[in-house]
């Protein structure tokens, strides 16, 4: 056989080099026939074609030698002999597939593109649209670091209809972006897959966080809602917070009872996205809040809930809702500095939504019970105006002087604390004592003589004459003498004065607070006293017992006994600064902190028994919160203790040290 072959080969030799190539061609065809794998003879077969110019023929041969090196991996000879080829035929795409395959796998990304443009080019230009296509998606495929040929390949096949192929190159893209830090294109990327592909949950539920931190509840709300969450809490929760900012207050409570029924510590949280949310929705964040609170109610930790409501109004001034509440939990727990306060803050919101009737109720109860504060009686006129009552000046001048149905009450103090005698005669005495006439030195009355109860029976004091200046007092030139009114009791008589109607309250006012020494007492004086006769009839002995009760469960190693009793003696003004005191220092060794720091603060709004334990007291609130970071709070207290007290221990120290925190320094 291998004889028989060589015969051949020289056989057709002979044929070349007489110049008989048609025979020649003959021969070589023959062995090619006999051995179709023989590469050399077929590419010599090949060349024999071209000399015989017949191109088609030689291509035939080189692409069969082509193909098999391509199959076997031989890229470099492959590609060579596809170059061969296209000599002889420049527009075959089969060798400029080829081609383009194996200058991709070769690195060779540019040659790679140039081939693949150039077969789609072609392919356009006549008229084969779905051949192009097929080729731009090919390009997507390329490089993978051309998102814009990736993005092209995307569109290409969602117009053919593949989305599914579409979707995923999209969701390829949106990784890719993302790992090269582009991530305004990457969520691009990921809304074209999730368009596409509705049911990519995972896709949905990015882009409906990243909304959510944009702000963009709509467009957050297109991705996300329960079916998508299903009972994924991390799902859930992100609902939860699209319908809190969108309105969906029902829904958000539905899922936050949800959360909450399957893991309860997920509290905290719900608590922090409140003030995430509180710009935006008020009343969402207050869903929110809520929850913590009813926590805290449940378990009878009413400081807690009231101080979560109290930075809940902080952050979100004028949330009636909340402030209604705050005040409820304030008489519930005994939380009495609090609920005053929160009162006025309610009385501000019922203002400013022109809710005139609310305001003025609030307003007149904080007027009753602290008559001296300007800004009380602002808001009472400020309701009247709202109401269009006619002259508001002399129906506040009429509370003030007793005349109009004007009582507060007291939720903290039950009707038996005053003993027999009303708060309302003994406000009506600190008014008699305004315009009595002052007793001499040598006459002053026992203290027994100012405890003496006043009963209904009892005759009022008499009404000066209209006109007639008060004893001791001499109106500057100018100025009206207005007397002061007698308190109206059960059987009224008619008023020797001008009615309530001619009064100027703000002249009466500043009568009252600027009045020249003499025979009367001073407003200041007036309620000075009236504050401590309430005092001294309204709880101050329990709370003593309960002080003295609370330093022996003290002794007696019962701290949390202790707590409880030293709560209630806070309640009256006379023994806060040490009921406080103590209840903060006995948080501080249990390293509760929060409330260590709320009870220091009370104690310091408290009067101390002396100069010393203020200062010790201001020196503990500002260490303690400079330990918890809070440096600007403790920057404050240790500036007050150093305005009051100099060189105090290490305090200029800390103020400048806390000083260069707050500044940077």
């Amino acid at each position: 056989m291998a004889s028989a072959r060589e015969e051949a080969l020289k056989k057709a030799e002979k044929l070349l080099r007489t110049g008989k190539l048609d025979l020649a061609i003959a021969e070589y065809a023959k062995m090619i026939e006999d051995q179709p794998r023989d590469w050399n003879t077929r590419n010599i077969l090949g060349d024999l074609y071209v000399r015989a110019n017949q191109p088609d023929k030689a291509v035939a041969q080189y692409e069969q030698i082509a193909d098999h090196l391509y199959t076997e991996g031989f890229f470099p000879k492959a590609g060579a002999l596809y170059k061969k080829i296209l000599k002889i035929k420049p527009d075959l795409e089969s060798a400029q597939l080829h081609l383009g395959d194996i200058s991709a796998k070769q690195g060779l990304l540019a040659d790679a593109k140039a081939y693949f443009v150039g077969v789609a080019s072609r392919r356009r230009a006549r008229g084969d649209k779905a051949g192009a296509d097929e080729i731009v998606v090919r390009l997507g495929s390329l490089d993978p670091g051309d998102f814009d040929a990736r993005a092209a390949a995307a569109q290409t096949l969602e117009r053919a209809g593949d989305t599914v192929a579409a979707a995923m190159q999209y969701r390829s893209m949106h990784a890719d972006l993302l790992e090269k830090g582009r991530a305004a294109d990457a969520m691009g990327a990921l809304r074209e897959a999730v368009r596409l592909n509705p049911d990519d949950t995972a896709g949905r539920v990015e882009l409906g966080k990243a909304a959510i931190a944009e702000g963009n509840t709509e467009a957050a709300k297109q991705y996300l809602d329960r079916a998508v969450a299903g009972s994924d809490p991390a799902l859930l929760f992100a609902v939860m917070e699209i319908e809190l900012r969108s309105g969906g207050l029902d829904t958000a409570r539905e899922i936050i009872a949800e959360l909450l029924q399957s893991d309860p510590s997920i509290r905290t949280r719900i608590v922090d996205l409140a003030w995430t949310v509180a710009a935006a929705s008020p009343e969402g964040a207050f869903v929110c809040i809520n929850t913590a609170v009813d926590a805290e109610l449940a378990a009878g930790n009413y400081m807690d809930a009231a101080a979560i409501l109290q930075e809940f109004v902080t952050r979100v001034s004028g949330q009636i809702d909340a402030l209604l509440r705050l005040v409820e939990i304030c008489v519930d727990g005994g939380l009495e500095a609090t609920m005053y306060e929160t009162q006025a803050q309610l009385a501000d919101a019922y203002l400013e939504r022109g809710q005139g009737l609310e305001a003025r109720v609030i307003a007149e109860d904080l007027v009753a019970r602290e008559p001296w504060e300007h800004a009380h009686i602002e808001r009472f006129r400020r309701a009247l105006e709202m109401l269009d009552v006619p002259d508001p000046d002399a129906i506040i001048a009429d509370r003030l002087a007793g005349q109009g149905p004007f009582v507060a009450t007291d939720p903290f103090m039950a009707p038996e604390s005053f003993g027999e005698e009303p708060a309302e005669p003994i406000l009506k005495r600190a008014e008699d004592r305004l315009h009595a006439p002052a007793a001499e030195p040598h006459d002053e009355a026992p203290p027994a003589a100012m405890e003496a109860p006043v009963t209904e029976d009892a005759p009022p004091p008499p009404a000066p004459e209209a006109g007639q200046a008060r004893e001791g007092r001499t109106p500057p030139p100018g100025e009206p003498d207005i007397p002061l009114r007698p308190r109206a009791t059960a059987a009224p008589t008619p008023p020797a004065h001008p009615p309530a109607s001619d009064i100027d309250l703000n002249q009466v006012l500043d009568q009252m607070g600027n009045a020249a020494p003499g025979p009367t007492q001073n407003l200041d004086e007036v309620f000075n006293d009236f504050r401590s006769e309430i005092s001294k009839q309204t709880g101050t002995h329990e709370a003593a017992e309960q002080l003295g009760l609370a330093k022996t469960y003290l002794e007696m190693g019962m701290s949390d006994e202790a707590m409880t009793a030293l709560r209630t003696a806070a309640r009256a003004p006379g023994h806060r600064f040490e009921a406080s005191s103590m209840l903060g220092r006995l948080y501080l060794k249990k390293k509760d902190l929060p409330h260590a720091i709320e009870w220091l603060e009370r104690a310091a709004e408290a009067p101390a028994p002396s100069a010393n334990d203020a200062r010790q007291l201001l020196y503990e609130l500002g260490a303690l919160l400079e330990a918890t970071g809070e440096t600007s709070r403790a920057l404050a207290v240790f500036l007050e203790l150093q305005a009051d007290a100099g060189e105090y221990r290490d305090v200029a120290a800390r103020v400048e040290r806390l000083s260069k925190v707050q500044t940077g320094g």
